[in-house]
C-alpha cells in the first residue's frame, strides 16, 4: 500500500514539473508604424548579440534611432509566435519560420533591416560597432539606399 501511495506520489509531482515547466507561446505583433523595422535575431547567451542590445540602449549615436526605426529581438532561443504583415498578407509565425523568411542561417547576431512594408533593405550578419551601425541606420533612415549602395556610403566621410 505504501509502495503504490508512494508511486502515486512521483508521478503526480513528475506531472506537476512537467506541467509548470511548458510555458505558452507568445505573440508578439511586429508593426512599422510607418517606420523602418530593424529585426535582431539574436540569442540570449550569445556575448555579441548581449553587446548589440546594450549598445542600442546606451550608445549615444544609435539611440537617436529607437524613435526613427522600430526594433525588434528575435530570440531564437525562444519559441514565439510573431505576426507581421507582408506582400502576401498578415502571417503567423513560429521563431523558426520567421527566421527562416529573412534569411537567418544561425549565426548571431543578424539584422535584416526592412522598410515599413517588410521589404528587405539590407542584413548585417553579425556585430558591427556602434559608429558602423549608426551609419547603416543612417543609410536606412535618409532612403540613401534608393541611390547608392551600402558600400558606397560608408565609405564617403
Amino acid at each position: 500500500m505504501l509502495r503504490k501511495l508512494f508511486f502515486i506520489f512521483i508521478v503526480s509531482a513528475l506531472l506537476f514539473v512537467y506541467g509548470c515547466s511548458k510555458h505558452p507561446k507568445k505573440t508578439i505583433d511586429i508593426k512599422s508604424n510607418g517606420k523602418p523595422i530593424v529585426l535582431i535575431f539574436d540569442s540570449t547567451t550569445c556575448p555579441y548579440c548581449i553587446k548589440l542590445n546594450k549598445d542600442l540602449s546606451t550608445n549615444a549615436l544609435l539611440k537617436d534611432y529607437q524613435n526613427k526605426m522600430k526594433f525588434y529581438f528575435i530570440h531564437i532561443d525562444k519559441d514565439n509566435y510573431y505576426t507581421i504583415k507582408t506582400s502576401k498578407g498578415k502571417l503567423k509565425l513560429d521563431t523558426a519560420s520567421l527566421a527562416r523568411m529573412f534569411g537567418f542561417r544561425g549565426s548571431t547576431p543578424y539584422v535584416v533591416i526592412t522598410d515599413a512594408n517588410t521589404k528587405i533593405i539590407l542584413t548585417i550578419p553579425g556585430y558591427v560597432k556602434p559608429a558602423t551601425m549608426a551609419k547603416v541606420l543612417k543609410y536606412i533612415t535618409t532612403k540613401a539606399y534608393q541611390t547608392m549602395s551600402i558600400n558606397e556610403y560608408l565609405s564617403t566621410p
